[in-house]
């Protein structure tokens, strides 16, 4: 008769050890694949994100348009305007769409300025065009965690100019009001990213007027 032999309790602590060798491995394995997909996914979002924001502000920039507006406090602002607190541009843009046909122009007010308390990167607009003291900007965050943020605009001369509009000489406060640049120089900072240049053209140029019709 023939007796059954178990394992021996050396046997067991073996391969205990090898299983939990091979558990450790696939731990580490799927640990490493699951971090691995979270950076990419985080990744892609602020990538998403910085295409989003540069869509935006090429969109605004280039239906700017040269149409002063008057401030809260009845002052009259340039079409295009760049304070260097809070690296501030403001400029009325066009083409606002009105699919409920409510009581207001197709013409916009838009700010884009850099908050460097919370690092981010803000857009500001105005349901009307010529607005009240009370009235207040519609917020919204382009972009976080912006270390720095600095325009340079180029003006007819094709020099690039630190402040807008620019002191022409001889030129009139009502003529500078009306003045867009030709190109814009928008340099975002991140540690993410280091420095993204963006070079952005406002406006759109007016069609030629046709030629007379030859006698």
């Amino acid at each position: 008769m023939r007796t059954t032999r178990g394992f021996t309790l050396l046997e067991l602590i073996v391969v205990l050890a090898v299983f939990g060798l091979f558990a450790a491995m696939a731990y580490g394995g799927l640990n490493y694949v699951l971090t691995t997909r979270k950076t990419l996914e985080v990744q892609m979002d602020r990538t998403a994100e910085w295409q989003k924001a540069f869509q935006r502000v090429r969109n605004d920039l280039e239906l700017a348009t040269p149409r002063a507006a008057r401030n809260g406090f009845g002052q009259v602002e340039a079409a295009f305007l760049f304070e260097q607190f809070g690296a501030r541009i403001e400029f009325t843009r066009s083409g606002w769409r009105n699919p409920l046909s409510q009581p207001r122009a197709s013409l916009e007010r838009v700010v884009y300025r850099f908050d460097d308390r919370n690092r981010e990167f803000l857009r500001e607009t105005w349901r009307v065009l010529d607005r009240a003291e009370d009235n207040e900007p519609v917020k919204l965050v382009l972009l976080s965690k912006i270390d720095d943020v600095r325009w340079r605009f180029m003006d007819s001369s094709r020099q690039w100019q630190e402040r807008w509009p620019p002191q022409s000489a001889g030129a009139t406060t009502s003529s500078n009001n009306l003045l867009i640049p030709k190109a814009i120089e928008l340099t975002l900072e991140s540690k993410d990213f280091g420095e993204i240049v963006w070079l952005l053209r406002p406006g759109v140029d007016a069609a030629p007027p046709p030629p007379p019709p030859s006698s």
